[in-house]
């Protein structure tokens, strides 16, 4: 069996079952029990955070929650937390304004209600080929790579880098790419190196930035939004005031 966890976000219960017992998971070569389940965003999040997850099948509507908002919070947390997280919606909305955001935000495949297990597995199939071919990639990097020789490189490509594409939707990927150094690997050394890792650094830089922009000029939180990377101005907002204490409103007003 293939080394993958599966989470399947719902808050009905029989729609997490059903995934459970109607997709052929051992056909995918995937055991069936690492196929998990959360029955809210909250839930969902505090698994992530404890359990490497390569796949994600979530619903869109769910009480006072929204998986595509939880879309765009994981694709930022696994841009730099590890192995990249396949995304796949499941639900009865076929509206093209969820299709359209679902791509935006990468999502694999957008499976509507009621579930086909065949239409399932066609996403499934698509998401662990994905992942095999990444891991396979990340292993022959990592066989070319000396860890002693590469620690400059942090200061050399890894942060020029960060800067020049702060405004554009990074990823562990992509900065390991420029730098020719496995995922993983790249992302311990920078932790050594700078004592915080990827996404904090990445998350403090973009902040920084915002506070210019809300200071030197007049443009809107939408447009700030954009220029610091980010889709939602609301997942910006909530983010600003994580880290700044106020809202990014009224940063402006008080110190402007």
């Amino acid at each position: 069996m293939k080394d993958i966890n599966v989470l399947v976000i719902d808050d009905e219960k029989i729609c997490i079952e059903e995934v459970q017992t109607e997709v052929k998971w051992a056909k995918l070569d995937i055991d069936p029990v690492r196929v998990y389940g959360a029955g809210s965003v909250r839930q969902a999040e505090i698994f992530l955070k404890s359990t490497p997850v390569q796949i994600v099948i979530c619903d869109i509507e769910m009480p006072n929650e929204n998986g595509l908002d939880f879309i765009e919070w994981i694709s930022e947390w696994v841009r730099f937390s590890g192995d990249p997280v396949e995304c796949i919606m499941l639900t009865c909305h076929p509206e093209y304004q969820y299709v359209r955001r679902a791509l935006q935000l990468g999502c694999l495949d957008y499976v509507l209600k009621p579930m086909e297990p065949e239409e399932l597995e066609a996403a499934l199939t698509k998401a662990v080929e994905k992942i095999e071919s990444r891991r396979e990639k990340n292993e022959r990097l990592e066989k070319t790579q000396v860890q002693d020789t590469h620690e400059d490189i942090v200061y050399d490509k890894i942060l020029p880098y960060i800067k020049e594409y702060l405004s554009e939707s990074l990823s562990v990927e992509q900065i390991a790419e420029h730098a020719a150094l496995n995922p993983q690997y790249m992302m311990r050394m920078f932790k050594k190196k700078t004592g915080k890792s990827i996404l904090s650094y990445v998350s403090e830089q973009r902040i920084a930035l915002a506070k210019e922009m809300l200071l030197k000029t007049d443009w809107s939180l939408e447009v700030i939004t954009e220029k610091i990377g980010y889709i939602s101005p609301a997942h910006f907002g909530a983010l600003f005031k994580r880290m700044e204490g106020i809202s990014p409103g009224q940063y402006r007003k008080k110190y402007r």
